[in-house]
């Protein structure tokens, strides 16, 4: 129950400055650059995480954003487009340059500065046409790595979708969910930043097995662009699960999928990073089968070996579900329907996936929950256990008296307590009501905003290392919550 894998204290420092280096090689000269003197080795570990945050002080950082959509060339309604928020913690003013990429379009630049415990929300679809912009975010100050967080908002008629943006592109990403029935839409939205073009090749599993289309091998992204492939388009329309493997020859990039979902038991919209790595040990912290909702586990094998993975169950005493055992077949998705899980209550429950076995993994958890007059779909990229962590912070806020607004997973053998603090111009101050949460060892716990606190910006520490993740209330669409990771400070 307490097993977790931890990267090394050097790694986890870096991550600031890989961002940096990234930036360097996109070619961005009127950007201070940092060379960083960190191995290769501990870059490309910081770099195959999620989106991560850094106390380390350094001169700059580089944000980037997957792409929010448009609506198309002339399309002028209001229900499409998003924001990048741009969080600064620190005590000194950051200024920084915006690159939107538009697909079909040259990119737009402009400046941003964001004023000391303050946060700037960067209107991504203004002025611009097409069906999706993307952004990279080059900032710089004094310290202009110290904790600073960008995340995106994507709008769309369904609901919205939250995601951090990366820190680094990334030579590959995976998804192990992906779904084409009744219509559903499935967009890769892939952004090279790069001032060198990228050459990818798109590989899908399907139930009938691994397609490779012929167009996608050697497909080009151009420097400086966005590109979008339509899933369904190209050979996989009508299907259930499909997992996604994008790798470059030569270059790299950002991907997102963008899902519009239509029905066969799935409705809403999501875009989300893919994982930009497969790793061996993985956390599923969302999962809650109260009222007995579509909830799946998708298990995605990118790799030319089998796979044998443990799969745990746990979260309360309730939780009396017998371990799993898969095996995943080379380039195959194995899907793990809660449905099917002997001794699951109708409750929270918390998964640990591990391979024993064969090459490495990417997880994706999914949930379909009837609502008073809808359905609503949530996808959530399970968590990495190298990335527990015992700060978190956050660049959406929460407003007063929201409830189960966090969930804090101690992932230890050990009780906890964790504290959040609000972030604001006065400094950074506890939340009153939540300066000592209590962490049973191996549980999660929802946490509620409380009446009268509004936080703008946050923070989450914790005495064990956590996972955490926000629960974020769609106002509209399909309604519902999307399932949203908090970024973990690394070396904080």
């Amino acid at each position: 129950m307490n097993r977790v894998r931890r990267l090394p204290g050097l790694v986890l420092v870096a991550i600031a400055a890989v961002a940096v280096a990234v930036a360097d090689r996109a070619g961005r000269p009127d950007v201070p650059q940092v060379e960083p003197a960190i191995p290769v080795a501990i870059a490309d570990a910081v770099a195959a995480l999620p989106p991560t945050a850094s106390d380390l002080a350094v001169t700059s950082s580089a944000w980037y954003c997957p792409g929010v959509p448009l609506g198309g060339k002339g399309y002028d309604g209001a229900d499409h487009g998003g924001e990048a928020i741009v969080a600064n913690p620190t005590d000194d003013e950051l200024t920084g340059i915006v690159t939107r990429y538009v697909d079909g379009s040259t990119p737009q630049t402009n400046a941003i500065s964001v004023a000391p415990r303050d946060k700037v929300v960067v209107d991504l679809d203004e002025g611009v046409d097409g069906r999706y912009v993307s952004a990279l975010i080059e900032l710089t100050g004094v310290n202009g790595a110290g904790g600073v967080v960008v995340e995106q908002r994507a709008d769309f008629p369904a609901g919205e979708s939250y995601q951090p943006c990366a820190n680094a592109p990334s030579d590959a990403w995976f998804f192990a969910d992906g779904f084409t029935a009744s219509n559903s839409e499935e967009d890769l939205v892939l952004t090279n930043p790069l001032v060198d073009a990228t050459v990818i090749n798109v590989r899908f599993v399907t139930k009938d097995g691994e397609r490779a289309p012929s167009l996608l091998q050697g497909y080009v992204l151009p420097p400086q662009s966005l590109s979008v492939i339509k899933i369904a388009e190209q050979g996989a329309r009508g299907e259930e699960l499909v997992g996604v493997e994008i790798r470059a020859q030569s270059g790299a990039f950002v991907a997102a999928r963008a899902q519009h979902y239509l029905g066969s038991g799935r409705l809403g919209y999501t875009l989300k990073l893919g994982a930009p790595a497969a790793h061996t040990d993985w956390w599923v912290v969302t999962g809650n089968y109260a009222g007995r909702p579509s909830e799946q586990i998708d298990v995605f094998n990118p790799g030319e070996n089998d796979a044998l993975v443990s799969v745990l169950f746990s979260g309360s005493e309730a939780v009396s579900a017998q371990p799993l055992s898969l095996v995943v077949p080379s380039h195959r998705v194995v899907s793990v329907s809660m449905a099917n899980v002997a001794g699951l209550p109708e409750s929270e429950f918390v998964v640990s996936l591990s391979v024993l076995e064969g090459d490495p993994v990417v997880v994706e958890h999914v949930v379909t929950r009837q609502l008073d007059d809808n359905a609503a779909t949530s996808v959530d990229l399970a968590l990495p256990s190298a990335m527990a962590a015992t700060k978190w912070r956050s660049a959406l806020g929460a407003e007063a008296g929201r409830e189960r607004a966090l969930l804090v997973f101690n992932v230890t053998g050990v009780d906890a307590t964790a504290a959040v603090a609000s972030i604001g111009p006065a400094g950074r101050l506890p939340a009153a009501g939540l300066e000592s949460i209590a962490l049973p060892a191996g549980r999660s716990v929802y946490v509620s905003i409380p009446k009268g606190l509004d936080l703008l910006q946050y923070e989450v520490t914790a005495t064990q290392p956590v996972l955490v993740v926000r629960l974020v209330p769609r106002v509209v669409g399909v309604g519902g919550r999307d399932i949203v990771p908090a970024l973990p400070v690394l070396g904080g």
